[in-house]
């Protein structure tokens, strides 16, 4: 059916009303902490000391290479030099369940596994999410100029056919980059895929990753 009608001059064509609205929005909270730099050279020795005692705990699953304890030490919010972070970690958690709706008071938020991740030269993360949790967080205690950064995959990339684009909108691109920071939390839903880029940098990239549940 024509829009306007056929031989008329004098009509009027008619006025389409069109609205693009956003839907599914996924949420990356980004939080600093203010003593930082105290904060993480603390870490940094105790990590040092974790480093000493435990065996690299990478999965034979995984194609990267990365010292992780993942799979035998992941209850470092437990230890006593941890509980400054873990008090900062359980912070940014509830401002994320409140962003969330999710019903805090009703449930026992708790962090379930917290271990680390060294990336030297050359090293980097798969593609993954964190089934059967609800919220995941990265805390990076260091993290030298041009290291690698994280990686936030949208869940389309994989799942459509994608012709070429003329430019980049937030309606097409499929991959967002964050640079972190000594210092920087950020905190996301456990279903979210992620990587971490090649480490680039000389220098070691050290980050306390964590899953938290209720």
């Amino acid at each position: 059916m024509p829009l306007t009608p056929d031989n008329s001059k004098s009509a009027s064509p008619v006025k389409i009303e069109r609205v693009v609205e956003d839907l599914f929005k996924v949420p990356i909270q980004l939080t600093r902490a203010p003593n930082s730099k105290i904060l993480c050279d603390a870490m940094i020795q105790e990590l040092d000391q974790i480093r000493t005692e435990t065996p690299n705990g990478k999965p034979a699953s995984w194609a990267c290479d990365v010292y992780t304890t993942i799979s035998n030490n992941c209850n470092l919010h437990e230890r006593p030099a941890f509980q400054e972070l873990t008090n900062f970690l359980m912070e940014g958690l509830k401002k994320f369940g409140e962003t969330m709706a999710y019903p805090l008071a009703e449930n026992n938020l708790r962090i379930t596994q917290c271990w680390v991740n060294i990336y030297q030269h050359g090293m980097s993360q798969e593609i993954h999410n964190h089934a059967n949790h609800i919220m995941t967080g990265v805390y990076y205690v260091k993290a030298p100029p041009n290291c690698s950064n994280i990686l936030f995959h949208s869940y389309q990339a994989d799942t459509m056919i994608r012709p070429p684009i003329e430019r980049d909108t937030p309606y097409n691109n499929v991959v967002a980059s964050y640079s972190p920071q000594p210092g920087d939390l950020v905190i996301f839903d456990s279903s979210l895929r992620h990587s971490v880029q090649v480490n680039a940098s000389e220098g070691e990239r050290i980050s306390v990753s964590f899953n938290a549940t209720m």
